[in-house]
């Protein structure tokens, strides 16, 4: 598993900001409360800022620090962010701090390979992805989208059909390939774009098994994890039970105890089974 990200950006109360600095210090991070001009003194600590900006932040991602929001921004505040390239955002009240995970899942055996000629599109997928400890691969020509394919591992393929001008060849490339090994898609197309039938007579539902908007594209693979086969028990909350002996009281008028007596009663408890991976979707959910 890797730490989730190198920097962490909150506009939080002091006992706020000083409760998450120090759960993360308990989960064994370095915390350094830093400015926009000191924190290259402290290149082995994750430097937290209480005065963060959109200029901050995007020179923290050009030096490959993936930043977290941690608490309440508007919704302008966090528009801007997302445009220059946040990913993670936990704005969960502080009493729900255990919540605030550090680390990605450990890294599974699947590798997605993304296409859609958009970099900050691709920032967000390949740090969601990653997450959820997948290997990602995003590719910035057609040419070598189709090497990566041909030469690596590649379970999943990411596409935007909408970003080509004539899907043709790369169908037919993608046929070839996909008779050799074997790869699923989610492709990405505007259904209210026009041209829509002549596009899809090229063939890219052959290549896509699943076509979605871009629009809809966020909701349909965040809560597409944890991944796992279709009728496998979705039961998100395992459900345990021991039996106990304890004091059973009768009271009068509600207040006053009467009696008592030793019983025997069935003691459950309910725990969700992925809360690695629930904590985790969470930061994403402002892309829904």
């Amino acid at each position: 598993m890797d730490t989730l990200f190198g920097a962490v950006l909150t506009q939080l109360p002091d006992l706020e900001k000083n409760l998450i600095t120090s759960w993360l210090q308990v989960q064994g991070l370095v915390i350094k409360e830093c400015t926009e001009k000191n924190w290259k003194d402290y290149p082995d600590s994750i430097p937290l800022f209480t005065k963060p900006s959109q200029n901050l932040a995007k020179e923290l991602l050009d030096w490959s620090i993936e930043p977290i929001l941690c608490g309440n921004f508007t919704n302008e505040e966090k528009q801007n962010y997302k445009n220059v390239g946040i990913s993670l955002l936990w704005e969960k009240p502080y009493t729900e701090i255990h919540t605030l995970p550090h680390k990605t899942l450990p890294l599974s055996k699947l590798t997605w390979v993304i296409y859609t000629k958009d970099p900050i599109f691709d920032k967000h997928l390949s740090v969601f992805l990653k997450s959820m400890g997948q290997t990602v691969f995003a590719e910035g020509s057609l040419e070598f989208l189709s090497k990566r394919i041909q030469t690596g591992p590649c379970h999943f393929l990411i596409l935007d059909w909408d970003v080509m001008n004539d899907p043709r060849n790369l169908v037919a490339e993608l046929s070839k390939l996909k008779k050799l090994k074997q790869f699923l898609s989610i492709g990405i197309k505007d259904f209210m774009k026009e041209n829509l039938y002549r596009d899809l007579k090229t063939g890219i539902g052959t290549i896509s098994e699943v076509l979605v908007s871009k629009l809809d594209f966020w909701n349909v693979l965040i809560h597409s994890f944890p991944l796992k086969e279709d009728g496998e028990n979705s039961n998100d909350w395992k459900e345990t039970s021991h039996s106990v002996t304890k004091l059973s009281f009768t009271f009068q008028e509600k207040q006053i105890p009467i009696s008592m007596q030793l019983t025997e009663t069935t003691m459950i408890k309910k725990k969700l089974n992925h809360p690695q991976t629930e904590n985790l979707l969470g930061l994403f959910g402002w892309f829904l």
